[in-house]
């Protein structure tokens, strides 16, 4: 399960503490000069080769191949078609020599490790860059994730910070709604997460994004990225990484893949499901081991549990306690009431309060990052976001059965491209 399915709450326990920690990081961090130390080789764009897997993804691959055609030479490129049926190997073709067809597809970890194997790259590179065939690399993203590379050479693996082209609108519409809040809660992620675990004195994320990552050939050949009965490799790669201490997660704001959200019900609850029931999949397959990394994902999970099944009742309380507000009762919770009432709760939790807390914080948090990323159009969508934390609590909780029951062959699930993102950032 990706953070994603933390719905945005600020007050839990582990949030507020990787919150300060990410505070303690920027404060110390931003006093440190960029040290370079002598006699130490230095990565440079030509040590970097880009894989790009891709599955039906003829509206962007070109757009894909272009952003990285602005940091590495296109023979540096290697795009792997993997059982498309649409133009995607033909456009691919159109913007570099690097091109191959899988027929039938093998998914996208297969699809990386015929890569690998086929053009020899880790004998030829000693950076590898995976990239999604939806996501456009900032220009900068080369040469700041090679920087991090070089001030520290106990990072393994960097990945880069999603961001999506946000049209400026008036008039609301639903497919904009779905962004918004997928952005919400990408930020929410890097503010209350990411940055604090991925201090270098922390050091406790447990997933490596895909859509936009570079490890170490060193690193990288140590790890398994195709294991078997896994839906998704993010989560596999990170809990590896993690658990055969192959050093340190590199993660910075400022290294930018440009993505795709899903902008439909449909497109996100196939996303966000796939995410969960491979987490499942992966802490099923590694189990738990004596560190810090399990300590702190194990808290993580308890509380985005508990907080998904308080979700979905939230609906049944609030209904419950508008009725005792009212004066009246509900036949079925009638018993209920009564001991409400003798317990003297009414005078801490009531209505009121319980709405305030869960939906007036939430959307205050919403307008606050609506500020701070200029998206006014937030302060509308917001008011509607319960309904999609309602449906990603749904979303987590009926994921944990093929979680860890079942096994996946690790096909594609291609969502719908939208030409909404596929233009030039704001």
């Amino acid at each position: 399960m990706k953070p994603i399915s933390i719905f945005g709450f600020p007050l839990g326990i582990t949030a507020t503490f990787w919150l300060v920690v990410g505070i303690i990081r920027r404060l110390t961090e931003g006093h440190q000069p960029d040290k370079k130390r002598r006699g130490r080789k230095r990565y440079k764009p030509q040590d970097v080769a880009a894989i790009v897997p891709a599955h039906n993804e003829e509206l962007v691959i070109r757009k894909c191949v272009k952003a990285l055609k602005q940091s590495l030479d296109k023979d540096q490129i290697y795009v792997i078609s993997d059982g498309s049926t649409d133009k995607t190997y033909t456009r691919a073709r159109m913007e570099g020599r690097h091109a191959s067809n899988l027929t039938p597809g093998r998914g996208k970890a297969k699809a990386l490790t015929y890569a690998i194997k086929r053009y020899k790259l880790y004998r030829q590179y000693k950076l590898i860059l995976i990239v999604d065939a939806d996501t456009q690399i900032d220009e900068k993203f080369i040469s700041r994730s090679l920087n991090m590379f070089n001030k520290d050479k106990s990072i393994g693996v960097v990945f880069g910070s999603p961001r999506i082209r946000w049209p400026q609108h008036i008039i609301p519409s639903l497919e904009y709604f779905f962004l918004a809040y997928r952005e919400r809660l990408v930020r929410m992620i890097q503010y209350f997460y990411l940055y604090g675990q991925t201090w270098k004195h922390a050091n406790t994320s447990y997933v490596i994004p895909g859509f936009a990552t570079m490890y170490r050939v060193d690193v990288l050949e140590k790890l398994s990225i195709d294991t078997p009965g896994l839906l998704i490799e993010d989560f596999s790669l990170a809990f590896q990484f993690q658990k055969k201490k192959l050093g340190i997660i590199g993660y910075h704001p400022s290294i930018i893949g440009w993505d795709q959200y899903p902008d439909n019900l449909r497109d996100y609850w196939s996303q966000v499901r796939r995410w969960n029931i491979g987490f499942f999949q992966t802490v099923k397959r590694f189990g738990v081991w004596p560190s810090f990394f399990s300590l702190s994902l194990g808290a993580f999970e308890i509380e985005v549990l508990i907080y998904s099944v308080f979700i979905i009742l939230m609906p049944f309380l609030l209904l419950f306690l508008l009725s005792l507000s009212l004066g009246q009762t509900i036949p079925l919770l009638g018993n209920y009431a009564v001991l409400y009432q003798r317990l003297g709760l009414y005078t801490n939790i009531s209505f009121g309060y319980i709405f305030a807390i869960i939906y007036g914080l939430d959307y205050l948090l919403t307008v606050a990052i609506g500020v701070i990323e200029r998206k006014p159009q937030f302060l509308f969508y917001g008011l509607f976001f319960y309904f999609m934390h309602y449906v990603t609590a749904l979303i987590l909780l009926t994921s944990l059965i093929p979680g860890l029951f079942k096994s996946s062959s690790g096909r594609w699930d291609s969502p719908t491209r939208s030409s909404q993102q596929l233009g030039t950032s704001v």
